[in-house]
């Protein structure tokens, strides 16, 4: 269950009309989606008690469903890549026959609403798939299209989705695979249930399209949003939040999926949560648009009226408008390195401990108060954060500075703010470096995120094929954004053997799922796992169950 809130009027607005919208949507579908417009965690019984208000709460009519087949009680073959074996079709819609496939078998469990799950599972390394089903968003939609076809009410509906997207991964033993794949959609799916579910979408032939056109649309990107201010100039910021830029120019590496970016767009612009920025742009100075970025979310005079998303070939994909004037917050990193002549420290106090409990890092904080001059716009702003050293024998690492509130800007609350979002520091930022100098010399040859990086046949829309094909997009957004350069060109196989197939432990608690892997002795690509968890913890990777993933090497 969330908590409680006193709803807004627009978060309530939202609630209703989703709800008449799509009158079958659960209550916890409704309550991930307002974690992703909002930023707030809302109960279902919030959500109830806005139904009643509304006069909402009347139950989904349901229509009677055809009868299906249910397998006989022996294993059935799944092939890989496909999904569950279906049902045999008519004779008029048989596929052409194909050689068998040795293939692992699921063996139905016993009849249940839902199996509990334990706090500590195994698990595997499809949650990078998961990952970027987070920030695609496909499953989440493929699913709501699935309920409103089959006119059903169901909150396992989004899980089953996931575990039919995910089935042709697992290949262990039934019994581990079964559980670690529970653990992977986070719900205790009987594997009786999955295949029922596998074959009453057989028995709807108009969802293929439908699929078919979601995947293509969550698939592609934003490279960058231009910010309007009431001034007439303007600014951009990179798909991923990394920095402010003065053209769109912005590498490809630092996109976005649409929907991540719009779920940035509600949290920073139209809510109340701080922007949070990886590093102030400029090396010798400040930059002209970062000091208008600034004083634009502050001032009364200069605001921001509009948004706008680009794609990665300059196309206008959205455009929104901000109505009204309010202060917008913002948090940013300055490197020691920066600014030198144009930066003054008004005020450092002492460093003390703090403890960065997702990443179990011991690092020590002093709060500090900087003022940072433009030297062409003759502009001067002081702004208070805090100072960060991993060791109290070093230099200062970095510099957190913020226009939240006194009591929000606190040290330890800074570092919180910034280090859930970019945890990595140092090695991020060689990161960046290297992504913003490799398309400086490429960038008309470099290629970016897009469909037509799978070399796929064209078949027919069968649901179990469309969902197989968004699997393969899931795993080219892997080797694209999680991976490092070199795998981009890797094929699916090779990378489940490398990565997808490594076992792990999930668990859950303190609105956490942390994932821990344990590679086999010998295991030759530790440093590119390291480097997958890094990039997957800076994501903000929220779950159904509103838990933060943290991924551990």
């Amino acid at each position: 269950m969330g908590v409680i809130h006193k709803l807004r009027p627009e978060i309530k607005q939202s609630i209703i009309d989703e709800k008449k919208a799509n009158p079958a949507i659960s209550c916890r579908s409704l309550s991930y989606l307002i974690l992703q417009r909002f930023n707030i965690e809302v109960s279902k019984s919030s959500i109830n008690s806005v139904f009643k208000e509304a006069g909402l709460s009347m139950a989904a009519a349901r229509v009677p469903k055809k009868e299906i087949i249910k397998p006989e009680p022996v294993k059935p073959e799944i092939p890989i890549p496909e999904a569950v074996k279906a049902p045999e079709p008519l004779p008029s819609e048989k596929a052409p026959e194909k050689p068998p496939v040795e293939s692992p078998k699921l063996q139905p469990g016993p009849r249940t609403d839902e199996l509990p799950l334990p706090p500590e599972m195994p698990c595997t390394g499809a949650i990078f798939l998961k990952a970027a089903d987070f920030l695609l968003g496909g499953s989440r939609r493929v699913a709501e299209l699935i309920k409103n076809s089959l006119n059903i009410d169901n909150e396992q509906i989004w899980s089953k989705t996931e575990a039919l997207i995910y089935l042709p991964l697992f290949q262990a033993p039934q019994e581990s695979r079964i559980g670690a794949l529970q653990a992977l959609v986070g719900r205790g799916i009987p594997s009786e249930d999955i295949i029922s579910y596998h074959n009453e979408l057989q028995s709807v032939t108009t969802l293929g399209n439908g699929i078919s056109q979601i995947i293509g649309d969550v698939s592609k990107e934003a490279r960058c949003i231009k910010v309007d201010f009431s001034t007439k100039d303007s600014l951009y910021i990179d798909g991923q939040m990394y920095s402010v830029w003065s053209t769109p120019h912005t590498p490809y590496d630092f996109s976005t999926t649409i929907y991540n970016a719009n779920s940035y767009i509600n949290r920073y612009f139209n809510n109340d949560s701080p922007l949070i920025l990886f590093t102030a742009p400029g090396y010798n100075a400040p930059t002209k648009e970062f000091f208008g970025f600034i004083s634009g979310l502050e001032s009364q005079t200069k605001n921001i009226t509009g948004l706008k998303i680009y794609g990665n070939k300059y196309e206008e994909l959205d455009s929104i408008t901000l109505e009204g004037v309010k202060k917008r917050f913002f948090v940013f990193a300055m490197w020691p390195w920066q600014f030198v002549n144009y930066r003054k420290v008004v005020k450092i106090g002492e460093f003390k401990p703090f403890y960065f409990e997702p990443l179990e890092l011991n690092l020590y904080l002093a709060d500090i108060e900087i003022e940072l001059m433009q030297p062409d716009a003759k502009q001067r702003l002081t702004l208070k954060g805090c100072a960060l050293k991993t060791l109290l024998s070093e230099k200062t690492r970095v510099v957190i500075l913020s226009n939240l509130s006194l009591e929000a800007a606190q040290p330890e609350n800074l570092a919180n703010i910034y280090l859930n979002r970019w945890p990595n520091l140092g090695e991020t930022f060689q990161d960046y470096s290297r992504k913003i100098e490799l398309f400086t010399y490429m960038g008309s040859s470099q290629r970016f995120f897009s469909l037509e990086n799978l070399k796929t046949d064209q078949a027919p829309l069968g649901t179990k094929t469309i969902l197989t094909d968004y699997l393969r997009v899931l795993d080219l957004y892997v080797r694209w954004h999680f991976l490092p350069e070199g795998f981009k060109e890797k094929d699916f196989p090779t990378i489940k053997e490398q990565f997808y197939g490594l076992n792990a432990v999930v668990k859950r608690g303190n609105g956490r799922t942390m994932v821990k892997f344990s590679p086999p002795q010998g295991y030759l690509f530790q440093k590119e796992l390291e480097y997958a968890c890094r990039r997957i913890n800076e994501q903000e990777i929220m779950f159904a169950d509103n838990t933060r993933l943290w991924c551990l090497p």
